[in-house]
Order: C-alpha cells, then structure tokens, then sequence
C-alpha cells in the first residue's frame, strides 16, 4: 500500500511539473529544448513501476529506489531553466554529473544483477535525450 502511495504522488508530482509548464507562453519553445520530453516523463513513471518489478526491488528497496529516480531527474530537468544561465555544455556536464551520482546511489541498493538490469534499461531510455540533444 505504501508503495502505490508512493507512485501515485510520484506521478502526480510529475504531472503537475508538467501542467505548471504548460502556463507559461514560452512552453512550445521549451519542448524543443527540454531533457525529457512529456513521453520520456511518461515512460520514466512507467519504468520506475515495471523495472521494479522485474528485477523484484520490493518494499523499502523500491521506495528507495524511487526517491533516487525521481530525485535525480527533477535536477536534470531544472537545468535547462534560464536563472540558472548554463550554457548548453554546462548543462551536459551537469546533467552527467547527475546521472553517475543516480547511478552510484542506485549501485548501493541494488545487487549486481539488478544493477546491471537498471544500466541497460535507463541507458535506453536515456538515448532519445542524448541524441535529440546532439550529446555523444
């Protein structure tokens, strides 16, 4: 029960990020340009649920789990904000920096089976960005 609490306020969360962008008039410019896009953000909330499952991370794992993803790739997308005042490499290294930090923090919780499920699946899901992004 605590865990379906757990997705329902993650994808809540992530579906009033995206709403709340949606107010601004400068939304159709940002969508060109954002780290993930809204089917990327759609599919992460589906992998976070079904990668758990297949490489059975249950109860307080999977939450913890969770909180790393979600975590780790709100600050990817806040990158591209302009107060911040990155520019396009300072985002890329930041955005990698983050990533190896997701990484060494989901390490620690995983075993190393599930571990190397989660850099394979993640490194796919993760392409589209990298490529839309001209990012090698």
């Amino acid at each position: 029960m605590k865990i379906c609490l757990t997705f329902c306020l993650v994808v809540t969360l992530l579906l009033s990020i995206e709403a709340y962008g949606q107010n601004d008039s400068s939304t159709s410019a940002k969508a060109k340009t954002s780290l993930f896009t809204s089917q990327e953000r759609d599919s992460l909330q589906l992998w976070f649920y079904d990668r758990a499952t297949v490489m059975r991370v249950e109860n307080e794992k999977r939450e913890e789990f969770y909180n790393i993803i979600l975590y780790h790739s709100f600050k990817m997308r806040g990158l591209e904000k302009k107060e911040k005042g990155y520019s396009p490499k300072q985002i890329q290294e930041k955005f990698e920096k983050l990533l190896m930090k997701q990484h060494n923090e989901v390490k620690a919780i995983l075993d190393e089976k599930q571990y190397a499920y989660y850099l394979d699946t993640y490194d796919k899901l993760l392409q589209d960005v990298y490529d839309r992004k001209g990012w090698k």
